[in-house]
């Protein structure tokens, strides 16, 4: 698969899904085995995702865009497993250098759930980044340790539906310099998109 249709599956997903509910399409036998307010044991979710990217010298940065999606497990009402991947371009690049960057990440999240339609939450999330550039048909990678450590909010449109209104992360990642020596770059990140719920605890 192609890093751009990697991109279009990432970003179409949350697409893919507002579709389903906008429609009106969920089955209502599903819709009903879950009641009001109570949590699904699985949560996956996907949507479009910007993210800042800082230069590890100070010397300004770069915006990418594209998306995410994450599959997480509830062991209670409170507290669950997340992994997530994202993935996003960069743009403003000169011509003829195209560059993505893939995040692999893995933790714990908590869940305030206040009320059965809010649920604002907090997450910390380890793993690994996987930056690729190429130029005039040459292909370069690199891995990288990644972390993010944020929080966000999902508003309940049915017992199987939500939408993420935001989620806002401090993404950090440890590509090396262009001399080849250990960076940290300190980057932000911005999402939204569509959750689905399902499974009984």
């Amino acid at each position: 698969m192609t890093k751009a249709k990697l991109l279009s599956f990432v970003r179409c997903f949350g697409l893919i899904g507002a579709l389903v509910v906008l429609t009106g399409i969920l089955p209502g036998s599903v819709r009903a085995q879950q009641a009001s307010g109570s949590v699904t044991q699985f949560e996956a979710s996907g949507g479009y995702s910007y993210i800042r990217a800082n230069s590890a010298n100070g010397n300004g940065g770069f915006n990418l865009n594209g998306g995410s999606a994450s599959l997480g497990y509830n062991f209670t009402d409170r507290y669950a497993a997340v992994a997530e991947f994202g993935a996003g371009q960069f743009s403003g690049l000169p011509s003829g250098i195209d560059s993505t960057m893939y995040t692999y990440l893995f933790g714990p999240r908590v869940s305030f759930r206040k009320s059965s339609r809010v649920s604002p939450f907090a997450q910390a999330l380890l793993g690994g980044g996987r930056l690729t550039a190429s130029a005039s048909g040459v292909n370069a990678g690199e891995n990288s340790f990644a972390m993010a450590l944020g929080g966000g909010m999902d508003v309940r449109l049915n017992s199987r539906v939500a939408i993420r209104l935001v989620q806002a992360d401090y993404l950090l990642t440890r590509f090396a310099s262009a001399s080849g020596a250990s960076a940290t770059q300190n980057n932000l990140r911005v999402s939204a998109g569509i959750v689905f719920r399902f499974g009984s605890r």
